[in-house]
């Protein structure tokens, strides 16, 4: 018998988390989903569009974004994944969507985001959801986005916001309590899943930044920063799915602090809307 254990098969709490659930629908439908729609109806005539998913995984992204933007005409949708596999998943899950369901079909492939296989000035839209804060130097990445936009052009990130107040409550907590925090704000999860929060950030997070930094990159090549989007506040947790009458309230709660000044600043990750000059 190996001694090898597969822990995915134990990872099951974020599939029925329902802050985890709330975060995902929210980032999917509101932050990218909502956005890209407004986009397409801001179209011109009946020019052919192209949207591309960066960093696309097996395009749990995208297909959501088609599903609520499936009425726009004239639009082709890809995702490009360096993954090879989960690129393939997302190509099988679209051969299946055409054939049984009659569904338009979204182009899968294997790319490089340091060296994009689109033409200069050849995209519409470009989605990089929670992608960029996982490469050592986002700026080359950035800047092959803006090489492939066409003028006027948009993309659309999302990234953790480490200026986020319930996060950074907890990391204070955690070193208050010598990591006790950690233990009984994760309890009832595994450790294999459990972020750090003694740890500014997680998961291979080596590139957290906050607002300023990517507003001056993004200036630097070109492509400034023309609205930002509030993300959900919470990632998932035990803690409060052991608690849903507060999860309830901070559910009803999210689309008022969607509106007041300081809702940046309760956001545990931050959409960036930027458009190509």
């Amino acid at each position: 018998m190996s001694d090898k254990h597969d822990w995915s098969n134990d990872e099951k709490f974020f599939a029925r988390s329902w802050t985890h659930i709330f975060y995902f629908w929210k980032l999917r439908q509101v932050m990218l989903a909502n956005t890209v729609k407004t986009l397409l109806k801001k179209r011109r005539g009946d020019n052919l569009v192209r949207v591309v998913d960066l960093g696309c995984g097996p395009g749990t992204n995208v297909f959501d974004v088609y599903d609520v933007c499936a009425d726009f005409k004239h639009v082709q949708w890809f995702g490009l994944d360096l993954n090879q596999r989960e690129a393939a998943m997302g190509a099988a899950r679209s051969r299946y969507r055409s054939e049984q369901r009659g569904m338009q079909g979204i182009h899968f492939m294997s790319g490089d985001i340091f060296k994009l296989p689109f033409a200069d000035n050849s995209i519409d839209i470009l989605i990089s959801s929670e992608v960029v804060e996982h490469l050592p130097d986002p700026l080359p990445a950035l800047q092959e986005m803006q090489r492939v936009l066409k003028p006027s052009g948009y993309a659309m990130v999302t990234t953790p916001n480490p200026r986020n107040l319930p996060e950074m409550v907890g990391y204070a907590l955690d070193k208050i309590t010598f990591g006790g925090f950690k233990k009984f704000y994760w309890k009832g999860q595994d450790e294999v899943s459990a972020p750090p929060l003694s740890a500014e950030v997680g998961f291979g997070h080596v590139s957290v930044h906050a607002f300023p930094v990517w507003r001056d990159w993004f200036a630097t090549i070109d492509m400034p920063v023309v609205k930002k989007i509030r993300g959900p506040m919470l990632f998932g947790s035990p803690f409060f799915d052991r608690h849903r009458f507060l999860i309830g309230l901070l559910v009803m709660l999210d689309p008022i602090l969607d509106r007041l000044p300081f809702r940046f600043l309760t956001t545990t990750n931050l959409g960036m809307l930027c458009q190509k000059k």
